[in-house]
């Protein structure tokens, strides 16, 4: 090596051992990796184990420290090295000001590229159901009325749909699940399963009433008939007018005239003077006796202001009442099942058990109704499904079928 050339930095290289350089510069580039021993704590070098005293970790807490943790399948992405960035300055903008100048340049650049798929410079997005309408801010006032306002807005090229309360209202009020009666419980209170009784009581009689009603004003009311009189009869009604009647004597009296005038002819006949002005008279008389009687009355109420004021009041309050109970009834009729098909809604028969049926425990229940039954006849009471009549399982919504359904037993089926 002594006589070596060192013409050129081949010559260097190829000529000169440079091995201790290569590895110190490599120890150092693996310090910097993973860091310097001398640099890092104890805490980084050393651990206490305290496995053996420590608690089992359960299956939670695995769970929980596995679902803190990176996944597995990003390690690759992670830099591991500590190496510094060699370039401090990098060109990285973080302000908001440029950032938004740069935003503009390139919108800029996309509307001389697709003119078409720019937007409008007047052209903003906005939320129409959160903001309200800024022309309404100068008619906003107690001298204009609405209407007066919705046409002023038609008029203007912006109309404003004035929507009415009730489309957004729940035409019903029956709730989604109702609660049952105390006295439905398998051990239900005292007080609780006497209520239901009388209610269900109350209802039967109201169904003995107004049967007995349409067996007193329809079925009483005709007579009874045997087959032979009712056939009599049907034969009677049939044949009438088929047979030729006598024919009765028509007595004529030749002594009186052919025609004879029921109204005699009107003269026209001219009133005189005189008449023309006593009838003046009369009219004037009775057109003052008018206006008399019109005054007379007037003095007359004055006089009776304390009975009409009674009166007034009287009537207010009997329109008050009727608005009341007018009210309330359309609350009622809003908590009551609505009409939306051919039939009517018919509601289930109430959950009943008589006290020796009733039992202390659920192993000894048995229910008497089905939950899906109860969740249908629900639906139908909020009109989301119509009513039907089901035969057999078949639903029948003809409403001539409804009317006509005719039950036949075979022949093979009859029992013996």
């Amino acid at each position: 090596m002594n006589r070596a050339s060192r013409k050129n930095k081949s010559a260097w290289r190829k000529n000169i051992d440079i091995t201790d350089v290569d590895t110190f510069l490599e120890e150092q580039r693996q310090d910097e990796r993973v860091g310097h021993i001398a640099d890092k704590s104890n805490d980084d070098l050393f651990c206490l184990d305290v496995s053996k005293n420590s608690p089992k970790s359960n299956l939670k807490s695995i769970r929980k420290k596995k679902f803190a943790e990176r996944p597995k399948s990003l390690s690759s992405l992670e830099n591991a090295s500590k190496v510094s960035d060699p370039i401090v300055k990098r060109n990285i903008i973080s302000n908001a000001s440029k950032l938004s100048l740069l935003a503009k340049k390139e919108a800029k650049s996309k509307e001389r590229k697709f003119p078409s798929r720019a937007l409008k410079k007047t052209q903003q997005l906005k939320d129409i159901w959160e903001e309200e309408d800024s022309s309404l801010g100068e008619l906003k006032n107690e001298w204009f009325n609405e209407n007066v306002v919705l046409h002023h807005l038609k008029q203007t090229g912006k109309p404003k749909v004035k929507v009415a309360d009730s489309t957004h209202a729940k035409p019903y009020e029956i709730p989604n699940v109702e609660l049952p009666a105390g006295g439905i419980s398998y051990n239900p209170s005292i007080d609780d399963y006497n209520t239901l009784k009388q209610a269900i009581i109350e209802k039967e009689k109201q169904k003995i009433k107004a049967e007995r009603h349409l067996d007193r004003v329809i079925t009483q009311k005709f007579g009874v008939m045997s087959k032979e009189q009712r056939d009599k009869q049907v034969l009677m009604e049939m044949s009438e007018g088929l047979f030729d009647q006598e024919e009765k004597e028509v007595v004529t009296n030749e002594d009186e005239e052919d025609y004879a005038a029921i109204n005699l002819p009107v003269e026209n006949k001219k009133k005189d003077r005189r008449a023309r002005n006593r009838k003046t008279r009369e009219i004037a008389k009775r057109n003052a006796k008018v206006s008399l009687d019109i005054e007379l009355k007037k003095l007359k109420d004055i006089n009776r202001m304390a009975e009409l004021n009674g009166d007034i009041n009287k009537k207010q309050k009997i329109t008050k009442r009727k608005q009341e109970n007018r009210t309330v009834r359309l609350e009622e009729k809003r908590k009551m099942p609505g009409r939306v098909a051919y039939l009517k809604f018919e509601e289930a028969e109430p959950d009943f058990a008589e006290p020796a049926d009733l039992t202390d425990s659920l192993r000894g229940l048995v229910s008497s109704r089905s939950l899906l039954a109860d969740r249908y006849k629900s639906f139908q009471k909020r009109t989301l499904i119509a009513p039907k009549k089901y035969r057999d399982g078949i639903p029948r919504s003809n409403r001539s079928t409804l009317k006509k359904w005719k039950r036949y037993v075979l022949d093979s089926h009859k029992e013996i």
